[in-house]
């Protein structure tokens, strides 16, 4: 059976008027997601069934929400407690009033014109997209499949994230030739072929940003901390652009010869290896997780099979 790949298209949403229809849900939502949360937390409930039946009519009353909003605020709690579990986390998740909205088949629909229908406590409201040509390009693409979404609040405007599914190739059977690939700080990935992309950029910005964080939350003043707000997550956007233009480099190489990509399976290394004081920044912002994910699904989408192998003594053998 062939894999499924998925991807997420976030679009803005222009939403002609109907802010507060969207707020009071968004506020009921998670609301209601969050007493789940602690319902099932509380009385021990991990089993979709076992919760709906516990949760679903009271949801309902408590909340005012609609049938099948009540079932998305069921399965976002859900999936909230077993990825707290998995995990290995003792704390119940809760959501902030601003949290998103999960909508399936049945509380959305696209519509012509770049609109799309939402379901609200009011009834339906109807908001207007703003896609890129690239977003554009992405939802009429008749081999991907439109599954559900997510309205998503980020500093007063509303972003709508729709989700998109797709076979995936059939990978190649037998044993392939491997492109290896080493981690590493200095430099972010080396491959076998020598090929080596540097970690040099990034540190260099990763410095920048701490000491101008220093900087604004030493002075703590109002206009300080509108800054801090304006600069946030900006090196972190720089990581995920480095990120992605690497995996994309290294799947296109693997792909074009015809390999696999054997890549070091790092999980735990936080834990089973330390560094000095004036590194653990650096070491905690490494992000060799996000590089392994976009890989993986880059290698998917590709048809190439990606093989973690264990780490130790890689980086004497590989280039």
């Amino acid at each position: 059976m062939s894999e499924t790949l998925i991807r997420t298209i976030c679009i803005k949403l222009d939403v002609d008027g109907h802010e507060n229809f969207l707020a009071v849900t968004q506020h009921a939502f998670n609301d209601a997601a969050t007493w789940i949360s602690l319902t099932c937390w509380r009385e021990g409930i991990t089993n979709t069934n076992t919760a709906h039946h516990r949760v679903y009519g009271e949801t309902r009353e408590r909340f005012g929400l609609g049938a099948q909003l009540a079932v998305c605020a069921r399965a976002k709690a859900l999936e909230a407690i077993k990825a707290v579990k998995t995990a290995g986390k003792n704390t119940c998740p809760v959501f902030g009033p601003r949290g998103s909205i999960r909508y399936d088949a049945r509380t959305y629909r696209l519509m012509s014109l770049d609109r799309v229908s939402l379901n609200t406590l009011a009834g339906r409201v109807v908001c207007r997209l703003v896609p890129g040509p690239r977003q554009h390009e992405m939802l009429v693409d008749p081999a991907w499949t439109i599954g559900g979404a997510e309205l998503v609040w980020r500093r007063g405007v509303y972003y709508l994230h729709v989700t998109q599914s797709s076979d995936a190739p059939t990978l190649p059977k037998g044993n392939p030739e491997r492109l290896g690939v080493d981690l590493g700080m200095v430099n972010i990935a080396t491959d076998s072929t020598g090929q080596q992309f540097s970690g040099k950029a990034v540190s260099t910005v990763r410095q920048r940003y701490l000491k101008r964080r220093a900087i604004l939350q030493s002075v703590g003043t109002r206009s300080a901390k509108r800054r801090l707000q304006k600069i946030s997550k900006r090196e972190s956007r720089f990581q995920k652009d480095q990120n992605h233009c690497i995996s994309k480099t290294l799947v296109a190489k693997a792909s074009q010869s015809c390999k696999a990509i054997a890549l070091e399976d790092l999980t735990g290394i936080n834990e089973r290896t330390t560094v000095r004081h004036g590194q653990r920044y650096e070491r905690m912002s490494w992000a060799f997780y996000q590089l392994r994910l976009f890989l993986t699904y880059k290698a998917m989408a590709a048809g190439v099979r990606v093989v973690l192998v264990d780490p130790r003594n890689t980086s004497k053998t590989c280039s």
